[in-house]
């Protein structure tokens, strides 16, 4: 019988997803999601969790049964709990699983043009959020056509209509408003650029935040890169998708840091994949003292940036509590 490590009993373990989902339901509170009734993105990200799972366990991403790639991208989404309040950001992260839900099923399949609109529906869809979303578009192609193996005439078609169909609801939104001219302004910020490697327009939380998802992809994508051999062929197509996204957003950020709260939705979905396939797979002696450092470390980032995150919220509901004592 092999010897299973504490790191192997933590990522098969039923309890692990609802240990994280815990610690993900302290952050929201402590964040405002009741006293700010931030309904709307509380459920942005109990659905994408949700699909996370289902992206996890239809196209078996972990050859084992494990809940490490939806917990870790529950922990990943608290070290940055700035994003939470933010809906732009909510709706992008909900799309960037959704998108990858939908073309994963289209592996090789010949009759790919439905999977193909619903796919490119979704990133019409965060398109009308962050527009420069659709700098994605011609990788999406080249992924779909490398990789996926699904790319003809009929499904390029698809992701045309899938882009544009958002657009047409939208369209007529806007019209009704009297908004004609809303479109031209919102595809400007296309050819629109802020000054590069600007990184000044960040606080240490967001620096904080960034170098420790950029570290955990970096272990994640090496140790794929010298362990992914040992998956199906399909699953490793799918692992290249997730490491060129995830290389290609850390550049974009890199290069215009404005768009930070848009692209590291982005950033942690692509990453949670790759660190968990590493906290699941692996059980050597070192992979185990590792194993503890990141979940060690990210409590504790976690824990920083949310106090900080939530300390006037804190203050305000300590002096409301002072305020029915009899003092």
């Amino acid at each position: 019988m092999a010897y299973k490590r504490l790191q192997n009993t933590f990522a098969e373990s039923r309890l692990t997803l609802p240990f994280a989902s815990l610690v993900t339901l302290a952050m929201c509170y402590l964040c405002g999601a009741v006293e700010q009734r931030l309904w709307m993105q509380t459920l942005c990200l109990a659905i994408s969790a949700y699909l996370m799972v289902e992206l996890s366990n239809t196209h078996q991403l972990i050859r084992v049964y494990s809940m490490m790639i939806p917990a870790m991208f529950l922990l990943l989404f608290c070290v940055t709990p700035i994003l939470f309040p933010d809906l732009a950001s909510g709706i992008l992260l909900l799309c960037a699983i959704a998108i990858y839900a939908m073309l994963f099923r289209c592996y090789q399949l010949h009759r790919s043009a439905g999977w193909v609109f619903y796919g490119f529906f979704c990133l019409g869809i965060s398109s009308l959020v962050f527009v420069q979303s659709l700098y994605y578009v011609p990788l999406l192609w080249l992924l779909l056509y490398f990789n996926l193996r699904t790319l003809s005439l009929k499904s390029f078609i698809a992701s045309l209509l899938g882009l544009m169909a958002p657009y047409w609801f939208a369209l007529t939104y806007y019209f009704y408003l009297g908004e004609s001219d809303y479109f031209s302004n919102h595809f400007q910020g296309l050819f629109t650029f802020g000054p590069l490697f600007d990184m000044t327009q960040l606080d240490e939380h967001q620096y904080l935040s960034l170098g420790w998802i950029a570290l955990l992809a970096l272990i994640g994508i090496i140790h794929y890169l010298r362990q992914g051999y040992h998956d199906k062929i399909r699953t490793r197509m799918y692992y290249e998708i997730f490491m060129v996204i995830d290389i290609v957003t850390f550049l974009f950020l890199i290069l215009q840091p404005q768009h930070y709260a848009l692209l590291m939705p982005i950033l942690i979905v692509n990453t949670c994949p790759l660190i968990g396939h590493f906290m699941a797979l692996t059980g050597t002696w070192l992979t185990n003292i590792v194993f503890h450092l990141i979940i060690l470390v990210t409590l504790a980032i976690i824990f920083y940036n949310v106090w900080m995150h939530s300390s006037n919220f804190l203050s305000v509901m300590a002096t409301s509590a002072c305020s029915f004592l009899p003092l």
